[in-house]
Order: C-alpha cells, then sequence, then structure tokens
C-alpha cells in the first residue's frame, strides 16, 4: 500500500528496526541520565520542541505539489532523533580515539570538525537510503529526499540539543535552568537555521536528484557528490574554531551580538546555496505538475489563474485570502479545498496509464462540485423577479430546458443541507450551464442562476 513504512517484506525495514533498538537503548540510557535534572531537563525539551515544531511545519509544507505520508515523516525524525544520535555516540567516541592518538594536538581544535562531519552526514543519508529502499515510490524527485533528509536532521537536532542545554548543569550537578537558556540562546537562536536540519537536507536532496532524475548517471552523481561534499563542509566548517576569535570577551560569555554574527558568517552561504537548491527543485515540480494537467480534456479544471496561484506558499495563500474577499471566510476555506483537490488530481493522473483511468473521475467530480460552491448566485432568485417568469427576453437567449409541472426548488450551491432560496414557476425556459451529478445549473433570461434538481428539467423542442 502506497505511503505505508510498515513493510515486512522489505529487507530495509527489518534493518531500520534492528538499528532502532540498538540506538534506541543508547538514547534512552543518556534521556534517563539527564532526567534526573527534572528542571533543566523539562526546560530543555520546551525550548527545543518551540523551535522544532515551526521547522517542521515549514519543511512539511514546503513540498508543495505532494505531501510526503506522515508515517514516513515520523520515520525520519525517529531516524535521526534515536537512531542516528545513538549511533553517533558510539562512532564519535571511536574515532575522536583515533584521531586523539594520531594527531594529538590537532584533535584538540579540530576534533570535532574532523570527526562528527563524516561520522554523523554518514548516519543521518543511510536514514534517507533506508526510507528509499522501504518505500522507493514516494521518491519523486529532489524536493522529496530535501523534507526526508531535513526530518531526519530536525531528529537529530532536536535530541542533540537537549544534550547541549544539559551539560553545563549536569557539570554543575545542580538542577537550574540558567545554563539550559545561555546555551538554547547560542545554539538556536544564534545557529538555529544552520544546523542538522542545513546539513541533512542538503544530503537528502543530492541523494533523490541520484535516485529520481532522469539526467544522464555522471550528472547524478556529480549532483549528489556535491551536495554531500556542501553537507560535510557546513557541518565541519559550524565545528571548527575558525571565527571563534569573534565570541572572546575576555573571559565573559560572549555577547549576543557577537553569537549572532559568529554564526551568520559560519552558515550563511550554506543556507543560501540550500534555499537556491530549494526554489529550483519547486520550480521542477512546478513545471512537471503543468505538464500533468495539461493532459486534462477540461480546461476549465485547471485554469492558467489558479495554476499560478498553485506555485508558491505566498500565491495560494494570497488566493485565498482573495476568495475570502470575495466569499467571506467560506470561500477561503473553500479555495484552500479546491487546491488540495487540483494536487491530488496531479497525484493520481502522474500515476495513472491515460487520463481515462477511472480513479481520475472521482476527482474530477470534486473539483467541479466545489467550484461550484465557489460560484455565487447573481440575484435573488424569486418566482417574482426572474425576467423569464415576467416575459423579458435578451438578444441572445437560446433556452434548452423548461421547468416541469409543479415548478422547483432552486439553490445558491449545490448542497441539500442549506436552505432553497427560490422556488422556480412551472414552464420558465432556462439553460443549463454545467451538471455535477444531479444537479444541474440553470440560467434564466437575464442572467439570474441557480442550482436545481436537473434530473426534473424537461427539454425544450
Amino acid at each position: 500500500m502506497r505511503g505505508t513504512f510498515v513493510r515486512p517484506s522489505q529487507p530495509a525495514y527489518w534493518l531500520f528496526i534492528i538499528l532502532l533498538l540498538v540506538g534506541g537503548d543508547r538514547s534512552l540510557g543518556i534521556q534517563l541520565t539527564m532526567v534526573q535534572l527534572p528542571s533543566a531537563f523539562v526546560m530543555s525539551w520546551v525550548l527545543v520542541l518551540l523551535y522544532a515544531i515551526p521547522v517542521a511545519f515549514l519543511v512539511y509544507h514546503l513540498d508543495l505539489f505532494e505531501r510526503e505520508p506522515i508515517a514516513l515523516v515520523a520515520a525520519a525524525l525517529i531516524w535521526g532523533g534515536v537512531i542516528a544520535t545513538g549511533l553517533a555516540v558510539y562512532a564519535n567516541d571511536a574515532w575522536s580515539s583515533v584521531v586523539g592518538k594520531v594527531a594529538p594536538e590537532a584533535a584538540l581544535d579540530w576534533g570535532a570538525a574532523i570527526v562528527a562531519p563524516p561520522v554523523e552526514e554518514t548516519l543521518k543519508l543511510m536514514g534517507v537510503v533506508l526510507l528509499f529502499l522501504i518505500v522507493p515510490e514516494e521518491f519523486d524527485g529532489a524536493l522529496d529526499g530535501f523534507v526526508y533528509g531535513a526530518m531526519v536532521g530536525l531528529g537529530f537536532t532536536v535530541v542533540e540539543d537537549t544534550m547541549y542545554f544539559l551539560m553545563p548543569v549536569l557539570s554543575s550537578g545542580v538542577d537550574q535552568t540558567g545554563p539550559v537558556f545561555d546555551t538554547f540562546f547560542i545554539r538556536v537562536i544564534g545557529g538555529g537555521l544552520y544546523g542538522h536540519v542545513l546539513f541533512a537536507g542538503l544530503t537528502g536532496m543530492g541523494f533523490a536528484y541520484l535516485v529520481t532524475s532522469r539526467a544522464v548517471l555522471s550528472r547524478r552523481i556529480a549532483g549528489f557528490g556535491g551536495c554531500f561534499a556542501a553537507a560535510l563542509a557546513a557541518h565541519a566548517m559550524w565545528d571548527s574554531p575558525i571565527l571563534n576569535d569573534l565570541l572572546a570577551n575576555g573571559g565573559a560569555p560572549p555577547s549576543q551580538l557577537s553569537v549572532i554574527l559568529w554564526s551568520t558568517l559560519k552558515g550563511l552561504p550554506f543556507l543560501i546555496l540550500l534555499c537556491v537548491l530549494v526554489v529550483v527543485a519547486t520550480r521542477s515540480e512546478e513545471r512537471s505538475f503543468r505538464a500533468i494537467v495539461s493532459g486534462e480534456a477540461d480546461e476549465s479544471l485547471f485554469p492558467e489563474p489558479e495554476l499560478r496561484a498553485l506555485g508558491s506558499l505566498w500565491t495560494r495563500r494570497s488566493a485565498r485570502a482573495e476568495a475570502g474577499r470575495r466569499l467571506g471566510p467560506a470561500g477561503a476555506r473553500l479555495m484552500g479545498e479546491l487546491q488540495s483537490a487540483q494536487i491530488d488530481y496531479a497525484l493520481v493522473r502522474s500515476r495513472s496509464e491515460s487520463a481515462a483511468d477511472p480513479a481520475l473521475e472521482p476527482l474530477r467530480r470534486r473539483i467541479r462540485w466545489i467550484r461550484a460552491r465557489m460560484v455565487p448566485v447573481s440575484g435573488a432568485l424569486s418566482a417574482d423577479a426572474l425576467p423569464g417568469a415576467a416575459g423579458v427576453s435578451v438578444p441572445d437567449w437560446s433556452p434548452t430546458h423548461l421547468v416541469p409541472v409543479g415548478g422547483v426548488a432552486a439553490w445558491a450551491v449545490p448542497d441539500p443541507s442549506q436552505p432553497p432560496v427560490a422556488s422556480l414557476p412551472p414552464g420558465l425556459e432556462v439553460v443549463v450551464e454545467s451538471r455535477i451529478d444531479d444537479w444541474a445549473l440553470v440560467r434564466a433570461a437575464g442572467g439570474l442562476r441557480g442550482w436545481i434538481d436537473g434530473r426534473l428539467l424537461v427539454e425544450r423542442h
């Protein structure tokens, strides 16, 4: 089943479970140690979640044309926060010991920059690779790799940051929150944009480009290698002593301004690189989306203004706001539903052999249904207000149907839960503008419109 993470038939799934048990054991042991300082422990988790929740929301919604399954997003977070962090403790200790013996002087200042980047970035990359091996159909482009990689990095950040927040508290042996806030400012306020989310996002994007792009193999390998090298360089720069002189404050804690300047100079170039890659990947997905829906025979399902509105989070929000101004709060909600329905159609169409796939028809009806509910009735429908009832005619009036004997009720929207707005008189001449299931949008002379039970109409001969 598409989007399902639990796949016992996949060897990669069992490898994930085994490594979860190994890494989870170490991660749980560390958390149990830290919980002995309850005030600092709780404050650490509160602060890190204040950062992590909005970042997770932003990363998840950056993939505009296909939301990743929540189960896989959760698996990515678990890999980063439980498996990768637990395994990294073992691997970092082992390699730090090796570097300390081979180059003891370099290890003092550069040990973290030498050991942590290759160890931790490789472990985080393993999580993205395993997700691909378990659920390969969820990797459609580079942006999918960014989302999964960034979520792995976010999970890693959450757990690692709580460890760093509590280190000074554990050293003092006093349960206090002051050192937690100080470390929070340095690692999150100062450098929150440049941490593991950035590193793993670059790596995940490179890997997805490697396995999903149709470019020649050498170009795909170069793209993946460049992204992985950029992640290693960004991580090494962050852990290195470069620019640490900016933090010098005569033995006192560094000022907040110096921390922000230090983190900006260290991480900004890599953040810019990631933003550029995300924009490029988003534009690529937008072109693919347009190519998919261009094959739809009913062009009214995807008018150009709505296609343009789907191109970014900001234009989508603007379209919803405009619908809200025209139709009230319900209009904004319906525009959001329309955008989701259009994306759902494209997703199913991309996996269908042709536009005649029966699975597409319910999605077409859904789009038409939502749009119909967004069409305001022109004028007040009533028996004495309809021009047809008063004998008014217009030059190009070509009625196609008649209201049957006994008349019919008319609604402003095709929703029987709403009260009718009028009762159309028998014999009234109307034009059927569109149909949705049993509903018909009819127009009388003069342009007045309403939704009625189309099965009751009498065809005009």
